[in-house]
Parts: structure tokens; C-alpha cells; sequence
């Protein structure tokens, strides 16, 4: 256990886990936490380093965003694909220097990310980390208004499409900035937060379905994580096939259950009742009051059942619920 992670522990932490903890709230509070501001230690994520001379012309042929175009202490969304276009990881990328880059992710992939990049960065003046101890990461509900003074400012901060925000940190500024933050908004765990990911539609990669779906099947297209106009990157072909010729039949949809107590797993198959071919997988789940709220990846046919068999289970009815942007 490092010193942040106790001295979140003095903070009220009262449950602590590997990547996951809690202050105390519960799947009945959800709803009115969601009308609240909220700071979430992002526990569950990790960051990948990239630095040297050549990292921008080295992730420019890698990632489904335009890198050229993010200047110091920018940020935005994109994946990470393998050459038939399935991703590894999809991110948040940070320009936290000239030649310096941190990749925020799902923490089960940043050991992957590193090997399989790795492979290309050889021809690259660029060498890639594990970040994740060197820095900490917090996310801010929609509702949060006020956010650090100058003096103590975050070392790098992503608005996310929903109107949340994640923050970078510098190790030696956690504690002030968590201090100042906890004093204005309500401290949460890693599921309310990942319920907060559900509502906004921003599904993740993680071990369990990495290179499982291509881009447009998580609906990048729909929140700026991938450019159509940028050079070529690895998967770039099969990506664009899926825009311009409009082959793609499986979108990321928000459904919910009461017909379940506890979440799937990510990767989770899903059928139709009475069928045997898996028509979709699990993206995340969390509890949500007396049922579970989920991101789906299925077939069009599949999005407008009211019935779904999720993993051997037996067969849930479903609520198709809103995202908050249209699927392309």
C-alpha cells in the first residue's frame, strides 16, 4: 500500500480492494449522487509514458486520433488497434510536454500497450513506461464547479464529452489537491464513477476484451476519438472501411436490468432466447439501485429486443436506455 493509498484510507476509504474502493455509498444512493458533485480517485486506471524526440511521429502511426494536433497540456480521446482494426485499449492522451505523452487507461492493459507498442517504437527515437506510480489520477462529476487554485493546479486535465472531468496529478500535490476538492464535492468509488462512464456512453477496453471490437463498435466515432482525416495509423484501413462503406452491424447500446443482482463480467457473450450464437459482449456493468445499468455491444437486431440472455444466465428482460449522442 503506497502513501496515497493510506492516506485515502484516513480519508474515509472504507473499502479498499485492488483497483477498486469505496467511501461507504451504496447502488440505492446512485440517483441522487448523480445530481451531485463528486470526486472519484480513479484507483482502476493506469497510464502508459511515451518520451523522446520522435513520440509524436511514433503515436501518429499508431492511434485512431490526430496527435499532430494536440499541443502542451492538451488532451483527447482515441484507441489503439491491431492491424485488422480490433483495439487494444482505447485511452485518453495527454501532451504533458514537447516530447512527453501519458496514456490513461484501463489499468489491466498497460503492461500489454507497452509490449505491443514496443514492437513499433524500435524505428522510433521514443521509449515507453509504466507511469502509473508516478502520478494519480482523479475524476470530477459533471456538477463540480469549483476546482483547484492556481497554486496547487493539476498537472493536466481531460473534459470528457459528458461534462466530466479527469485530472492529472503530481504525486507531491495529491494531498492538497484531493484536501481542496473533498471540500466541495462528495468523495465516491470506482463503481459510481464507472456508472457515471455507463450514463455518458464512454465504454472501455479492458483484459478481458482487448481486441474484441473495433472503434465504431464502443461509438469512438461519436465522441471525437477517431480522425478520418489523419495519415495512416495500424487498423487504419479496416476503420475507414467501416465508415465509408457502412458494413458495421454492431453499436455499443445502454440497457438495464432488474432481472439481475450483480454485474456481468466485461466480455461477457450475450444471445437471444432460444438462440446459440453470441449476437454481442458485455462492456461494463455496474449495480444500480435494485438491478444493473449496462454497456452492451449487439447487433442492430439484438438492440431492440426486450430480452436478452446475458453470459448461461437465464433470459433478462432489458431496457433500452438513452446515450447521450447519436450513434453514426
Amino acid at each position: 500500500m503506497n502513501n496515497w493509498q493510506v492516506f485515502l484510507n484516513d480519508s474515509g476509504v472504507v473499502s479498499d480492494q485492488l483497483r477498486s474502493m469505496s467511501f461507504g455509498e451504496i447502488p440505492i444512493d446512485y440517483p441522487a449522487l448523480l445530481n451531485m458533485a463528486t470526486v472519484t480517485p480513479l484507483v482502476h486506471q493506469g497510464l502508459v509514458s511515451i518520451e523522446g524526440p520522435d513520440s509524436a511521429r511514433f503515436l501518429q502511426g499508431q492511434l485512431t486520433c490526430d496527435v499532430l494536433q494536440l499541443n502542451i497540456g492538451e488532451s483527447m480521446a482515441g484507441a489503439c488497434c491491431n492491424a485488422k482494426g480490433r483495439m487494444l485499449t482505447n485511452f485518453i492522451l495527454y501532451r504533458v510536454e514537447e516530447h512527453h505523452y501519458l496514456l490513461q487507461m484501463h489499468h489491466s492493459l498497460v503492461k500489454l500497450t507497452i509490449e505491443h507498442m514496443t514492437k513499433y517504437a524500435v524505428f522510433f527515437k521514443a521509449a515507453l513506461s509504466d507511469a502509473t506510480e508516478q502520478y494519480l489520477l482523479l475524476g470530477l462529476s459533471a456538477a463540480v464547479t469549483t476546482v483547484p487554485s492556481p497554486q496547487i493546479k493539476p498537472y493536466a486535465a481531460h473534459p470528457h464529452k459528458d461534462g466530466r472531468i479527469s485530472l492529472l496529478i503530481e504525486e507531491n500535490h495529491a494531498k492538497e489537491i484531493w484536501q481542496s476538492l473533498s471540500s466541495v464535492a462528495t468523495p465516491v468509488g470506482t463503481e459510481f464513477w464507472q456508472l457515471q462512464d455507463i450514463v455518458g456512453g464512454l465504454g472501455y477496453v479492458q483484459a478481458e476484451t482487448t481486441e474484441m471490437f473495433i472503434p465504431q463498435m464502443l461509438n469512438l466515432q461519436s465522441v471525437d476519438a477517431i480522425s478520418f482525416k489523419k495519415g495512416c495509423y495500424t487498423g487504419q484501413e479496416v476503420v475507414a472501411r467501416m465508415k465509408y462503406l457502412g458494413k458495421l452491424k454492431r453499436h455499443m447500446y445502454r440497457v438495464f436490468t432488474t432481472d439481475r443482482e450483480s454485474p456481468p463480467l466485461a466480455g461477457t457473450p450475450c444471445y437471444l432466447p432460444g438462440g446459440e450464437q453470441s449476437i454481442g459482449n458485455l462492456v461494463l456493468a455496474v449495480r444500480y439501485e435494485h438491478g444493473v445499468e449496462m454497456l452492451v455491444v449487439l447487433t442492430d437486431e439484438a438492440a431492440n429486443s426486450q430480452t436478452l440472455v446475458i453470459g448461461d444466465g437465464q433470459a433478462a428482460t432489458v431496457t433500452r436506455q438513452n446515450l447521450p449522442y447519436s450513434i453514426d
